[in-house]
């Protein structure tokens, strides 16, 4: 049997789109980059490294602080 939760999530996703409140979204209809890449658990460090464009010393600061967590 199917939980509650996941039915009333989807029921709210369905009324959302009908709506139109995912149309123009940044992005839409655009491939996702890297989705042909192999599996990376850090994937998501590295992009904020690129984006924010650390250097060394801020990526092992980074690093301290999300070992403190």
């Amino acid at each position: 049997m199917i939980g509650a939760i996941p039915v009333v999530a989807d029921n709210r996703i369905r009324e959302a789109m009908a709506r139109g409140e995912f149309d123009g979204l940044e992005g839409a209809s655009r491939p996702l980059a890297d989705i042909d890449g192999g599996y990376d658990p850090d994937w998501w460090i590295k992009k904020k490294i690129e984006r924010e464009r650390l250097d060394a010393e801020q990526v092992v600061a980074l690093m301290k602080r999300l070992r403190r967590v």
